[in-house]
């Protein structure tokens, strides 16, 4: 689909559409089938007529068309809250090592690298770090290197103060994407 929003828009949609549903009010049930009511500004209306031959199964996921996608949802919420505490945990961990003098587990060079060739953190440098538009993965990296005061991306990886420096670009350019 050439189309789809991005998963995070989609996400929010359904939250928006579950949250406005009007919740069932009763359940109806007659030798013709199930009737879902909902309670509308006037009387009680029938939103669903089920006939008897519909499966149980549909029929119970027709029935509970609020509460499942409401409950799916809160589980995403629950799980992006466990991993970012564990992203934060991981991160506070590899910093207490780099303090130590511990060598970084991760490349922040080839990181940096990486990000300097993204068209977002080019964005993000134009707007909070003022490298000159347009802008190219190597002004990009040239901009990174002077704002973090290195002379080249391999000490990102031997000096523990522009490892410091550079997470905090980092979390910043997250910072400013998740407002976007």
């Amino acid at each position: 689909m050439a189309n789809r929003l991005p998963a995070r828009e989609r996400l929010d949609g359904y939250r928006t559409l579950v949250s406005r549903a009007v919740p069932l009010a009763d359940i109806l049930a007659d030798t013709a089938g199930m009737h879902l009511e909902v309670t509308g500004p006037g009387e009680p209306e029938i939103i669903c007529s089920l006939p008897v031959t519909c499966p149980a199964d549909n029929r119970e996921l027709i029935r509970r068309h609020i509460e499942i996608p409401a409950d799916l949802i809160g589980m995403l919420d629950a799980a992006a809250r466990r991993d970012a505490e564990r992203q934060r945990e991981i991160e506070r961990l590899r910093q207490a090592l780099e303090a130590r003098g511990g060598k970084s587990a991760k490349d922040y060079a080839a990181e940096c690298a990486m990000k300097c060739a993204e068209p977002a953190f080019m964005r993000f440098l134009i707007e909070r770090h003022d490298l000159p538009h347009p802008a190219t993965d190597k002004t990009a990296a040239t901009r990174v290197r002077s704002v973090l005061a290195i002379t080249s991306r391999s000490q990102l990886n031997t000096d523990s103060a522009a490892a410091a420096r550079w997470r905090g670009i980092v979390q910043e350019f997250e910072n400013w994407s998740r407002g976007k």
